[in-house]
């Protein structure tokens, strides 16, 4: 009886599940744009806007609720491609080991289901205007370019995103790692800048490749710290990521951590063997091109934004940081600019300064 009811329950949630994705189609934009799938169907047990933290988000749905019957299938068909050896996704060489090779394909399966394509397709799609800063800054450190992909991991590319730890930002920065890379105070946090996380967050994967010399290392001690991850190595006879996963020696959280990212870098060098659709990349090199204002008192962004005649969320996305949209009274702070602003923005900070 309750295994009739459970098959019940799981055909009539499929239904659900199809009507919504129908009337997605049909539909097209509407009051809940900023909705995917995941989150239409899970709407009732998610928290309220203010207070949405990114372990609710769409893609760690993926990995929770997802058509198990889509998902067997997606199994099945890397079994018949007699399960492809991964040696290196994103320049980060893979072990050939049955462990590894099977936890990179258990994600793989998982994106390839249709929720997963559609919400992957969607989140890459959104995030490129910082996946483009990422790319370039990455090939300017001579680091690997499965990075890119980690803030997926990590926020899904959204810069305000916060976690029920108290992570914040694009890349996930908790209060107590933010030094020396970043500074916060009662006026701006800095984890909430993409530009500056970015650069903060690829300083700080350096160091840790500094001190393990092994990009999966150096990857899983960004997630579970360098120190933790010492004392893990400091007592094992194989100091490798993939050993010290199948030992059990980490969290599970950090097990996972390395195969999702190495899984989406594989996706993404390889979308079309997957039968995953990707977005485009645009040729524009104007992803990070400001003009920056340098203010020693406090100034409203709203204020600047209409001397400029600008719209004042326009200042607003590209200055995250300023947690009250006003700069800090009687200190230096930098206000990022659409480029070719500047000299305006000087002219307008005058008229601010004179009219106070």
């Amino acid at each position: 009886m309750a295994k009739s009811y459970r098959i019940a329950r799981q055909f009539f949630l499929v239904l659900f599940i199809f009507s919504l994705l129908s009337l997605h189609c049909q539909e097209g934009s509407s009051n809940e744009d900023d909705l995917s799938l995941f989150e239409k169907i899970e709407l009732e047990e998610l928290p309220p806007a203010d207070e949405y933290y990114i372990d609710d988000s769409p893609l760690n749905q993926i990995l929770k609720l997802f058509d198990e019957e889509d998902y067997e299938r997606q199994k099945a068909y890397l079994e018949q491609k007699k399960r492809k050896i991964i040696k290196s996704a994103g320049g980060i060489a893979v072990s050939e080991s049955s462990y590894a090779q099977t936890v990179i394909h258990d994600y793989i399966a998982r994106y390839m289901t249709n929720f997963g394509k559609q919400n992957l397709y969607k989140i890459l799609d959104d995030g490129e205007y910082y996946r483009l800063y990422i790319r370039e800054e990455l090939k300017k450190r001579g680091m690997p370019a499965a990075l890119e992909y980690l803030p997926l991991v990590e926020s899904e590319y959204k810069a305000t995103a916060k976690s029920r730890s108290g992570a914040i930002g694009l890349w996930q920065f908790m209060e107590n790692s933010m030094s020396p890379f970043l500074q916060k105070n009662e006026w701006f946090d800095e984890r909430l800048d993409p530009w500056k996380s970015t650069n903060a967050a690829l300083s700080k994967l350096q160091d840790n490749y500094r001190m393990f010399n092994d990009w999966l290392i150096a990857i899983a001690a960004y997630n579970c710290g360098a120190g933790a991850m010492r004392r893990i190595l400091k007592n094992v006879p194989e100091k490798s990521f993939w050993y010290i996963a199948e030992q059990g020696l980490l969290r599970d959280e950090t097990i996972n951590y390395i195969p999702k990212l190495l899984a989406l870098a594989e996706i993404a060098e390889n979308g079309d063997e997957y039968k995953i659709p990707l977005p485009e990349v645009t040729a524009s090199p104007r992803y990070a091109d400001f003009d920056y204002l340098e203010v020693n008192n406090k100034v409203s962004l709203s204020r600047l934004a209409g001397e400029l005649r600008l719209e004042a969320e326009t200042l607003k996305k590209l200055n995250p940081a300023l947690l009250l949209n006003t700069t800090p009274p009687k200190s230096n702070y930098f206000i990022r600019l659409p480029m070719g602003m500047k000299k305006s923005a000087e002219e307008a900070l005058k008229e601010i300064l004179t009219n106070k």
